[in-house]
């Protein structure tokens, strides 16, 4: 069947997993959303008509069609709980919402507390989950009144989204797998590597994304933890959370590779013109790195 919703996603050329990238959803959602089995929340809806180029009052009034009307009164049973007795007695919400007559949206938004359950439909939800009428109302009544809200979004998926790109075109770019992607914006550390070509593909420091992917990065990184003899550790340490290659660095300071090597395995020192190159390159104070060179 096609709906409103699907027909502007074809016609943006966007398949089910796409969009749910976009969104940061599951695809099962979309296409739930697309049958109207299930109603997003106002984020979404605007998320929608955005990566629809629809109005969000056009998305709105999709779902409209199958939102319950607003009750006259507060008359009604709490739907917090049903869930769980749904699932307990291995019943589908498609299965109460065809025996009860309503649309599985509906169902939905009773577990949900979007709406509550009308006294008329109480005894044969109890009759679809095996329970009496006055055990149901018992068991829901006693059921927490919040549900568990979602986790948000990690900042190194918000840092992903703001760029507009999916998990597989961000894994495409560095040469890894979606599932990695989205494993890392779950709370994975990656990998220095992986950090390095991510903050490539959005613009940002190689510090600033491992900060967004929970990683902590090591105290030779700041100048307060150098001391002298260190020079060459620090060097490594700057370049690699810089994004950069010692043939970059060498590009910079007007030298060899093979002095940059040399440097970082403390078989020399860079002369003054040299440590200022350097200096500059990481933006550090005039004269930072003479703390780390090694004690005369």
């Amino acid at each position: 069947m096609s709906t409103f919703l699907r027909q502007r996603r074809w016609q943006r050329a966007l398949s089910a997993g796409q969009l749910a990238e976009r969104l940061g959803v599951h695809p099962t959602s979309v296409l739930r959303w697309e049958r109207r089995e299930r109603l997003p929340g106002p984020v979404h809806i605007r998320e929608l008509a955005r990566s629809l180029a629809v109005e969000p009052a056009a998305v709105v009034a999709f779902f409209d069609q199958v939102r319950s009307p607003a009750p006259e009164t507060c008359n009604g049973v709490r739907g917090h709980g049903l869930r769980p007795l749904r699932r307990a007695a291995h019943v589908s919400a498609r299965t109460i919402a065809e025996t009860l007559g309503v649309h599985p949206a509906i169902v939905y938004n009773w577990e949900a507390g979007r709406a509550r359950i009308p006294p008329a439909q109480v005894s044969g939800l109890a009759r679809v989950l095996g329970l009496e009428s006055t055990r149901l109302r018992a068991l829901l009544a006693a059921a927490p009144a919040t549900v568990a809200p979602r986790p948000p979004a990690s900042e190194l998926r918000r840092m992903r989204r703001r760029t507009g790109l999916s998990q597989e075109q961000v894994a495409h770019r560095i040469g890894t797998t979606r599932h990695s992607i989205g494993a890392w914006e779950r709370g994975l550390p990656p990998p220095l590597a992986a950090l390095r070509r991510l903050a490539g593909v959005y613009g940002a420091p190689v510090a600033t994304v491992a900060r967004a992917a929970g990683v902590s990065a090591p105290p030779l990184l700041g100048p307060q933890n150098w001391a002298p003899g260190d020079l060459g550790p620090i060097l490594v340490v700057l370049r690699q959370w810089s994004g950069l290659t010692q043939a970059d660095v060498a590009g910079h300071c007007g030298c060899s590779t093979a002095a940059v090597r040399g440097w970082e395995r403390g078989r020399g020192v860079p002369r003054p013109v040299m440590r200022g190159r350097l200096e500059q390159l990481y933006n550090l104070s005039a004269g930072a790195l003479l703390t780390a060179y090694p004690a005369r």
